[in-house]
C-alpha cells in the first residue's frame, strides 16, 4: 500500500473514531441528565410543589361538598348534629372538611360523640356515609424520549348525606355525590407526597416496564461503546 493510501486509511479510521467518542460522549451525557433517578439527575419537569395526597384529596372532598350542599335547607337557630353512618378509615378527614364547610354555612355544628343526650335541645342530625374512597398511582409513564418518569395521581369519591330531624326521625333531606379528580406528579416527589400512617394516603405505586427493560439497554449499549473505544484507540 502506498504511502498516501496509509494516512488516508489512518485518517478516516481516526475520523471515524472521534465521531464514536463524540456520539458516546453525548449518549452519556443524556444518560446522566434526562433518566429520572440516575447518577444523581435533577429534573425540572412538572410541577414543583404538587399537593401532598392528604391536600389532594381534601381539594376533591371540598369540591364534592359545595357541589352537593347547593341546596342544603336552612336549618336556622337548630344544633347540626354531624354522625357518620358506618366505620371507615377516611372519615376524620371527611368529617374535618364537612365542619369546616358547614360553618361556611353559618350553621351551629357539633359531633353527636361529644355532646350528652340531655343537652341537645333543638337539633337536627346529619348522617354521612363514604360509599367509596380512592386514591391510586394508576399508570406511570414517561414524558417524551429519555424524559422524566411521570406519575397518574386520581382521587375518587362517592359519599351520601342525610339530614334528619333528631326529635321525630323525619328525613328532610338527602342527597348523594361523586367526584374524581387527577393530576401528574413526577416520579422522584411521590415519597414526599404519601402519608406512611395512613395507608389510604401512600397508594402502591404500578409496575414501570419501560424503565425495567429500556434503561438497563441503554446502560449496556453505552458501557459497551466506552469498552469498544478504549481498546480500539490503543
Amino acid at each position: 500500500m502506498t504511502v498516501p493510501g496509509v494516512k488516508r486509511r489512518f485518517f478516516n479510521r481516526l475520523k471515524a473514531s472521534s465521531i464514536l467518542r463524540i456520539f458516546f460522549a453525548w449518549l452519556l451525557v443524556e444518560l446522566v441528565i434526562l433518566i429520572p433517578g440516575g447518577f444523581g439527575q435533577t429534573d425540572e419537569t412538572g410541577e414543583k410543589n404538587p399537593p401532598t395526597n392528604e391536600e389532594f384529596l381534601r381539594q376533591s372532598v371540598r369540591s364534592l361538598l359545595e357541589r352537593t350542599f347547593d341546596d342544603f335547607p336552612g336549618v336556622g337557630s337548630r344544633l347540626l348534629l354531624l354522625q357518620a353512618e358506618r366505620e371507615h378509615p377516611a372519615n376524620w378527614l371527611l368529617e374535618d372538611e364537612l365542619v369546616s364547610h358547614l360553618l361556611s354555612l353559618k350553621c351551629r355544628v357539633a359531633l353527636r360523640s361529644s355532646e350528652p343526650d340531655g343537652n341537645l335541645g333543638a337539633s337536627n342530625s346529619l348522617f354521612y356515609r363514604i360509599i367509596e374512597t380512592r386514591l391510586d398511582y394508576p399508570k406511570v409513564r414517561r414524558k417524551g424520549f429519555l424524559g422524566a418518569r411521570m406519575v397518574s395521581r386520581r382521587a375518587y369519591l362517592n359519599l351520601s348525606f342525610r339530614l334528619e330531624e333528631e326529635t321525630t326521625g323525619k328525613v328532610l333531606w338527602t342527597k348523594r355525590g361523586q367526584e374524581e379528580s387527577s393530576d401528574l406528579v413526577k416520579r422522584s416527589m411521590i415519597k414526599s407526597m404519601d402519608n406512611e400512617s395512613y395507608s389510604l394516603l401512600s397508594p402502591s405505586l404500578p409496575d414501570d416496564p419501560q424503565s425495567r427493560f429500556f434503561e438497563p439497554a441503554l446502560v449496556a449499549v453505552v458501557v459497551g461503546g466506552l469498552i469498544y473505544l478504549f481498546f480500539a484507540s490503543r
